[in-house]
């Protein structure tokens, strides 16, 4: 046990003296990087638990006594099914591979769309040979596909939102140590998880005010219209017609289309189940008013227990970070910048393209700096960041700045 005022940067809180969802931290769990995590620990705590094993800084015998023997953790450690494969490329090596993958697996998707709208059967090995594309993509490093589908374009959010779920899901299948094989078909099930929504109507669709019972009822539909249409596909994985049937059932029964409960649905299910919530709050999907990342995650934490899989939505935190890839935040200098890679083996420290200075002002051009490299040996950090802010409260157009700036950096 150890008292806030003792607290010191380096140090891992295991445990807090009160339940994690009566706090502002996402993590059960966390190493303190900065004053600030010291400051919030101290508004809302008066004494943490600290892990010395996890700690890098040294820890009084008396407190690894009180972890070890007078307290135990009131929920089980959180541990992956193995560990995630080591990125095979640097970021910049896949960054211009990833981009024209993303692009083509885009214009593919808007394809096999308008060609089920019009009747056309789907084409498994053309859905295949996509999947594949991105997932070794994926393999190599994930953060340059996580990055584009942060971006997502307002235009065909129906298209860029398949190509996101089924991105998202890869990434997290990775993470929890899926092989090649079950990866490609996590994939193929993720892209076209909501293939039926090709025959619903545009103008319910598509609609940006609140629909009516009637409408809702029509698009609840789509699920119903997806095993339609990937039965009468062959080559297809049974995977697949699962994920399009069960992808908006949830752990308490309170889903649709059949109400069944968690343990009747599948992992490859439960994972684009995440993955499609995640992008679809943070994007803004059909008229909704998007949020942030880490708003996002935190919501999702709070819902684990009753809608999603309470392990895997832990794993998926873990996965894509407390600073996912593509959001926005500030740094204890008061500049502000946007998320572009993380750094695996220290998530707290990711690379950062600063867009304003302290004062707010546009860097001109931008500055891409790595959080990890301004750290000493004492874990005392040059750069830290504050907090995540939203882009436009400071007119940051991240798309803009991604796609323009990057192209120009790792061309």
């Amino acid at each position: 046990m150890v008292e806030i005022k003792d607290l010191k940067k380096g140090m891992y809180v295991s445990e807090l003296d009160r339940p994690w969802l009566e706090t502002p931290f996402l993590f059960q769990g966390f190493r303190i990087t900065n004053v600030q995590e010291i400051e919030q620990l101290g508004n809302t705590c008066n004494y943490v638990y600290v892990d010395p094993e996890k700690s890098v800084v040294p820890i009084p015998k008396r407190t690894a006594a009180a972890v070890s023997h007078e307290h135990k953790p009131s929920q089980p450690e959180i541990k992956r099914q193995r560990f995630a494969m080591p990125y095979q490329v640097e970021f910049e090596q896949e960054f211009p591979k990833a981009k024209q993958i993303y692009q083509h697996a885009t214009k593919k998707m808007e394809k096999i769309m308008n060609d089920t709208r019009s009747g056309c059967s789907l084409n498994a090995q053309e859905i295949k040979s996509t999947v594949v594309s991105i997932a070794d993509s994926v393999i190599r490093n994930p953060d340059a596909l996580m990055l584009l589908s942060a971006l997502e374009s307002k235009d065909e959010q129906s298209v860029t939102h398949s190509v996101n779920v089924c991105t998202l899901s890869l990434i997290f299948g990775r993470y929890i140590g899926l092989e090649k094989k079950p990866l490609y078909e996590l994939g193929t099930g993720a892209l076209l998880h909501d293939i039926g929504e090709t025959k619903l109507p545009n103008e319910v669709l598509n609609k940006s005010d609140k629909r009516s019972p009637a409408e809702l009822e029509l698009m609840k539909q789509h699920t119903r219209h997806g095993v339609e249409l990937l039965m009468q596909t062959s080559g297809l994985p049974q995977s697949a017609i699962d994920i399009a049937r069960d992808h908006h059932e949830r752990m308490n029964g309170s889903g649709y289309p059949q109400k069944l409960l968690g343990d009747q649905l599948s992992l490859f299910t439960k994972i684009v189940s995440i993955a499609d919530v995640y992008d679809s709050v943070t994007s803004g999907l059909h008229g909704k008013p998007a949020i942030t990342c880490t708003e996002a995650l935190k919501n999702m934490y709070v819902w684990r227990d009753e809608l999603f899989d309470s392990l895997l939505v832990e794993q998926f935190i873990q996965c894509l970070g407390i600073y996912p890839i593509g959001s926005t935040v500030e740094l204890s200098t008061g500049e502000i910048g946007i998320v572009i890679s993380t750094n695996p083996g220290r998530r707290l420290l990711p690379r950062i393209m600063l867009v304003r200075d302290q004062d707010k002002k546009p860097y001109e051009p931008p500055k891409i700096i790595n959080l990890e490299q301004f750290c000493s040996n004492d874990n005392v950090c040059k750069f830290e960041i504050r907090r995540v802010v939203k882009a436009e409260t400071f007119s940051i157009d991240v798309r803009n700045y991604i796609l323009r700036e990057l192209q120009l950096q790792v061309a």
